[in-house]
């Protein structure tokens, strides 16, 4: 540049490129050199100014001074304070040799011409004042830029962890699930997925409030997070269903975590107010080549609703023993399911109700086991997507569903007989008795149960009646 603008002022051309060659050899040694970014900056800074100064000496005119105030902007573009500091401390030394040496080639008047020295000081002070202003503005922008950055990594955060307990979210899980299973397939090594539900949660939101169960939750999270390493995966459901992913785990080390698991839970749980004694049920699987991570999640929930049915404060290893003893997975309705939960639910208050007020005598309680088994097929139907579409609810283990097939069917004839009476008020409405239907079918479909033969869904799974 200074070289063709001093050929076109009919400079010779070997002073011509003379000229050029010192703000070149500056811009080369900021570009090649290994002297950091900073470094490289304030040179490149350097080299403008060179460019800058070479021109006005060139051009002899007070005019050309402007190209210095117009450089600022280029060098603000590095957005840091040296290479400004470089622009700035070489606009004052240009302007004091100049002022000294030749005062009519850079000031115009009288005034800076009798003190050269005092007016390259205001020069470079109007100079340092405009990198100053770019400084400020760089730095608005800087901040803003940080702010705008925080806001999102906190918008993503939240996208992937859960708000109340702030471990994993589905999401997050599945994404790192994914993420396993595919270095599994290269390394070999096993992946582990275990399933954990608390045992009786719901009436502790019952008993003591949606707070106490919150609480709780933060709690039991906390103890899970304990139990694994620092490259594993805690991650919550939603609900009072937690999943834990371990990479790099065996299957010889299942019992020794789920016992790690139900370590940490036994300690009572010193909450507001109260002093809670809470279990799990945990389920493990470990994935083989070619699991899917889906598939990974099934077996480790159907493992969960096993230990849940033997028991409570158990686990359970997935095997493909288990899939004979169960009933996989039945096709519902939703709606027709939650409209099922919510006739049980009331007419377990309406029972209830009436044997406080004395009007139906106090019964024996129903089997344990019974109660479990409602449990979780209630926590089941919790976890089922909202909308008009189909969806697979696992199933309990096969006597298990029988057992309380068998009771539940004993009940709801009973509140027949009651609602006949008058002692209650809650009818089963349609959509509830299509889900019992249904559920009752796929209990008694390997017991010859006449006109109750399930329908199958491709898969040999039974389907809701629509």
């Amino acid at each position: 540049m200074v070289t063709v603008f001093a050929l076109g002022l009919g400079t010779s051309p070997w002073m011509a490129l003379s000229l050029g060659v010192p703000p070149v050899a500056v811009a080369l040694v900021a570009w090649k050199a290994p002297i950091g970014r900073r470094f490289s900056a304030s040179l490149s800074s350097a080299s403008l100014m060179l460019i800058a100064a070479l021109v006005v000496h060139i051009s002899g005119t007070i005019e050309a001074h402007f190209l210095f105030f117009i450089l600022v902007p280029v060098v603000a573009l590095y957005e840091d304070w040296a290479p400004l500091a470089t622009a700035s401390l070489l606009v004052l030394g240009y302007h004091a040799f100049m002022g000294l040496h030749s005062p009519t080639a850079v000031y115009n008047h009288q005034a800076a011409t009798d003190s050269p020295v005092a007016w390259s000081l205001i020069h470079s002070a109007l100079f340092l004042a405009m990198c100053v202003t770019s400084i400020v503005h760089w730095t608005i922008h800087e901040r803003a830029r940080r702010e705008e950055n925080t806001l999102l990594d906190r918008l993503a955060d939240q996208a992937l962890h859960d708000p109340l307990t702030g471990l994993a979210n589905r999401t997050l899980l599945h994404d790192r699930l994914n993420q396993a299973l595919s270095l599994s397939q290269r390394t070999g090594a096993s992946v582990m997925v275990i399933a954990v539900d608390i045992d009786g949660f719901k009436p502790v939101n019952d008993s003591y409030g949606h707070a106490t169960g919150d609480a709780l939750l933060v709690e039991l999270a906390q103890r899970l997070g304990s139990c694994i390493r620092a490259g594993d995966t805690a991650a919550r459901n939603g609900g009072d269903e937690f999943t834990l992913l371990l990479p790099g785990t065996t299957r010889e080390e299942a019992p020794g975590m789920a016992g790690r698991i139900l370590a940490a839970v036994s300690p009572p749980f010193s909450l507001p107010g109260v002093e809670l004694e809470m279990s799990v049920s945990v389920g493990l699987a470990v994935s083989s080549t070619g699991t899917e991570g889906e598939a990974l999640l099934q077996e480790a929930d159907q493992a969960m609703y096993s230990a849940k049915h033997n028991g409570r404060g158990g686990y359970v290893i997935f095997d493909r023993s288990l899939v004979p003893g169960t009933l996989g997975t039945m096709t519902v309705h939703p709606d027709q399911a939650r409209g099922w939960v919510a006739y049980t639910q009331s007419l377990r208050a309406e029972i209830a109700s009436a044997k406080d007020l004395g009007r139906i005598p106090e019964q024996s309680r129903g089997p344990e086991t019974v109660r479990r088994t409602l449990e979780s097929i209630i926590a089941a139907i919790d976890q089922l997507p909202h909308g008009p579409q189909t969806a697979k609810l696992p199933l309990p283990e096969r006597n298990a569903l029988e057992e309380f097939v068998f009771h539940h069917d004993l009940v709801q004839h009973w509140a027949d007989t009651l609602l006949a009476d008058s002692i209650i008020q809650v009818e089963r409405s349609a959509e509830a008795n299509l889900f019992w239907l249904a559920l009752r079918r796929s209990a008694m479909k390997d017991h010859g149960d006449p006109g109750n033969s399930p329908e199958s869904d491709g898969d040999n799974v039974p389907v809701a009646a629509t």
